[in-house]
């Protein structure tokens, strides 16, 4: 398959990848965005949330989230950084402060309600973004947003109510920012892949069982029969927006990683399901659910063949 270059939903793969290049490293020495995304594991696995107000669904690992995903990258690079949350208002404005006076700041996570350069941050309150903080003005931040908003402007009220992360779940604190990244080793391509095969094997087989959260194939089933239910709009919205679009870019890069490391059989599984989720994309959009919760259901199978190859 043709490696995919253009807009996504990879805000912290391109935040890091930024982040590394500001922190000196050398454009041949940083692999790009999409194979930084596998080394964080995020595109290997699924979730299914049952919950009170309607079903949700990531096509994303159960056990974990972007930050530790962002330690899985960091680590398998060879690369180390120093991780700052929590405190007040005014003792978090002041770590910033500090650290972009000297460097470019990784934020996140963020609400993206808060973001009103974007026209449709009213739409997105309570979703989460990682950016790149650029320079702090009297009254404002200045940032790159790899959501499609380089040297975006925000108000300082607007930013510290987005970084404060009210309303993201995961967050352990309010306020993280990472700083100081320095290579510690060097690390070849193949030892990356390496490093990160076992992982995303976990990931693959993670599973809670509920009562809330799924994980695995279960999940996927669990997707397609909410879909069929009567109180799936949430989860129709999330997945026509963000989720499906963003598993197919992630099942086309993974393919391409677990080709990389010889793993052929895997890497085909993962690359029907991408031309699936494409195909999802397209029956939700026309608001055929059923076909959509049909295809969920040939991704499902293909990912029980795609975990015991592995």
């Amino acid at each position: 398959m043709l490696a995919y270059t253009g807009n996504g939903a990879y805000c912290y793969a391109n935040s890091l990848h930024m982040s590394l290049l500001s922190a000196g490293a050398q454009r041949e020495e940083i692999p790009d965005p999409g194979f930084i995304e596998c080394l964080t594991t995020m595109p290997f696995g699924n979730m299914y949330l049952d919950l009170e107000s309607g079903p949700l669904a990531f096509f994303s690992p159960v056990t974990i989230d972007p930050n530790e995903g962002l330690v899985r990258a960091v680590k398998a690079l060879g690369w180390t950084f120093e991780e700052q949350r929590g405190g007040s208002d005014e003792e978090a404005l002041a770590r910033l402060r500090a650290a972009v006076s000297k460097e470019k700041v990784l934020v996140g996570p963020i609400d993206m309600g808060y973001l009103s350069y974007s026209p449709t941050h009213k739409y997105q309150v309570g979703a989460d973004h990682f950016v790149v903080v650029l320079a702090l003005e009297n009254d404002h931040v200045l940032l790159h947003d790899p959501q499609g908003y380089p040297c975006a402007m925000l108000p300082m009220n607007e930013f510290m109510q987005a970084w404060k992360a009210e309303r993201i779940d995961y967050k352990t604190a309010p306020y993280t920012m990472r700083t100081a990244f320095r290579k510690i080793e060097h690390v070849s391509r193949q030892e990356m892949i390496e490093r990160t095969l076992p992982l995303i094997r976990e990931n693959l087989l993670a599973n809670p069982g509920g009562p809330v959260a799924f994980g695995g194939v279960e999940a996927l089933t669990r997707i397609a029969d909410a879909l069929r239910g009567p109180k799936s709009n949430d989860l129709r919205d999330l997945l026509l927006h963000f989720g499906l679009p963003l598993a197919a870019r992630r099942n086309a890069d993974g393919a391409a990683f677990l080709r990389e490391a010889g793993n052929t059989e895997t890497a085909h599984y993962m690359e029907q399901q991408a031309v699936l989720y494409g195909q999802a994309q397209y029956k939700g959009a026309h608001k055929q659910w059923a076909h959509v919760a049909d295809l969920i259901e040939q991704i499902a199978e293909l990912e029980q063949q795609l975990i015991a190859a592995f």
